[in-house]
């Protein structure tokens, strides 16, 4: 599974109803049940090695100024979001975090579940037991980058002004 398909899957499933997030898990899932078993995995490995690039503490910050707050799972949710957004919003947040300010508005919780659509397109095409292993491991990497206090409005300010600033507007 090269780069440009993983990609092409997120926008004909996540980026056709991009104001739909609750939507994506079986939108994804319904387009993964169609290909076979080892490249949904291949799909999968590929989705988790984004998540791991986009672990860092400026990121994380974003998603607590952004959502009202992150515990570990939300940012794990924010993250399969940002994913779900397609690639040039990940690129530009990953390189920018405060880039999110031009596709967030104030008040929205964006979050959502997509990480389990390929194991569920897996099981149904493979046949395979819930309980069955699973080929795709999704341990967290080592988050990157130097923490901050993310309720330090000073510190929120100075790392991501322009969010900072349209969450502040609400």
């Amino acid at each position: 599974m090269d780069e440009a398909r993983f990609w092409r899957i997120i926008d004909e499933t996540c980026g056709a109803a991009r104001e739909d997030p609750d939507s994506w898990p079986e939108r994804l899932t319904d387009a993964l049940r169609d290909l076979p078993a080892d490249e949904i995995v291949e799909w999968d490995g590929r989705f988790h090695r984004l998540l791991a690039r986009a672990y860092t503490v400026d990121l994380w910050g974003a998603a607590y100024l952004i959502n009202g707050g992150a515990s570990d799972d939300g940012f794990y949710y924010f993250r399969c979001w940002l994913i779900g957004m397609g690639r040039d919003v990940y690129e530009k947040a990953l390189a920018e975090p405060d880039s999110l300010a031009d596709v967030v508005e104030p008040g929205v919780e964006y979050e959502t579940e997509t990480y389990d659509a390929a194991r569920q397109a897996w099981l149904d095409v493979t046949g395979a037991d819930d309980d069955d292993p699973y080929p795709v491991e999704g341990g967290e990497s080592e988050l990157a980058g130097v923490d901050w206090d993310y309720d330090d409005d000073e510190e929120a300010r100075r790392r991501l002004p322009r969010l900072f600033a349209l969450i502040e507007e609400e």
